[in-house]
């Protein structure tokens, strides 16, 4: 069996990480897997430093005839071509049409949104043999459609489990200056309205201005765009510069959890959050908007606090819950032990499974 992992995303995100994280584990058990992205990307660095095979779409932008046929000629060399965003599936279904021998093509999707018409019976439906979600509410909304039903594969994002280790160590203190004693707050995700800064920064001022925590207190925002002028001018206007710190893209994400006493994430809506998941792999004590894939295994005060999406008032109580919570050990093991069963090794078994399914002609 060979295997193509396929995103036209350039930069890092959950849907990158999980494509590139296929990639490696698969080819970990012998199992000839390349990547199909853009060239000098994050994803194409990263596979080059692990040593797979990276090959690139013909065009970032347009995608004419000619470039399908010459994708094409690409897709044919594979037995299981697996896409990660729309974009990517789009270029790879229509040039599977043009192929000599065309490969099976599963797509993994995401975003919890419904599918338009024109998409249901053309790229969902013809020459697309297999389609994961990576949440439940993903799948529920798919089951809508009986075009496709039987498509359908149930497979979370999986976690680097022995990478999200409690036991590495860190300078991330020492490096941001932050003094020993300090509550550090850490959010990973992108910046944007989707991952809830807006409601995240004004939870946290308020936080501070309410007497209640008696040790300084930093908020560290790790992700693209976190540094960008428009988050700049968010937390200058919050009067936050002093205990708001923007980390921007970080690839030491397990040290800087390691640094941190309390992960806070309030995305208004999620596929899966592998971010949440790493913090709860690292013991973390965690707060979280209950959306998404998030509510199917996040349980309120047992491994960790659930708010209330796009709410500032609530997201303020989980955090003084998450406070009185930071040496509640059974909620942390209690994390660690919910991250397990999202590990890596397991994601790619159950997605091997599925490859072998369509190839054997299984629905």
């Amino acid at each position: 069996m060979k295997i193509l992992q396929a995103t036209t995303a350039i930069g890092w995100s959950g849907g990158t990480e999980q494509c590139f994280l296929l990639a490696k584990y698969m080819n970990k058990k012998g199992i000839k897997t390349d990547i199909l992205t853009y060239p000098n990307c994050e994803l194409d660095r990263r596979a080059q430093k692990e040593s797979i095979q990276t090959i690139y779409f013909p065009n970032k932008k347009k995608f004419s005839i000619t470039e399908s046929k010459k994708l094409a000629k690409l897709i044919e060399n594979y037995d299981i071509i697996n896409t990660h965003i729309s974009k990517a599936h789009w270029f790879v279904w229509l040039s599977s049409f043009f192929t000599n021998k065309r490969p099976k093509i599963v797509y993994t999707r995401r975003v919890p949104y419904g599918l338009s018409p024109l998409s249901l019976i053309t790229k969902y439906n013809l020459h697309t043999d297999a389609i994961i979600g990576v949440s439940k509410q993903i799948i529920e909304n798919l089951k809508k459609n009986p075009l496709i039903k039987h498509k359908l594969r149930y497979i979370p994002s999986g976690v680097e489990i022995n990478r999200f280790s409690p036991n590495i160590k860190t300078q991330v203190k020492q490096e941001l200056k932050i003094p020993a004693d300090a509550i550090v707050l850490t959010n990973v995700g992108n910046f944007s309205e989707i991952k809830g800064h807006h409601i995240l920064l004004p939870s946290f001022k308020k936080l501070l201005e309410s007497g209640k925590i008696k040790r300084p207190t930093y908020l560290l925002l790790a992700g693209r765009d976190t540094t960008s002028p428009q988050a700049k001018e968010l937390i200058q206007k919050l009067k936050l510069t002093d205990r708001v710190i923007p980390l921007g893209f970080r690839r030491d994400i397990p040290e800087i959890l390691k640094a941190t006493d309390i992960f806070v994430f309030p995305s208004l809506n999620e596929g899966i959050a592998g971010s949440l998941l790493q913090a709860m792999a690292m013991k973390k004590t965690v707060v979280a908007s209950y959306v998404g894939g998030i509510k199917t295994y996040l349980k309120h005060m047992e491994n960790g606090i659930a708010v209330e999406p796009g709410s500032v008032e609530s997201l303020y109580k989980g955090l003084l819950t998450a406070i009185e919570n930071i040496n509640n050990e059974k909620m942390k093991e209690n994390a660690r032990k919910t991250a397990l069963n999202f590990d890596i090794e397991k994601v790619v078994d159950k997605t091997l499974k599925v490859y072998e399914e369509v190839l054997n002609g299984i629905s």
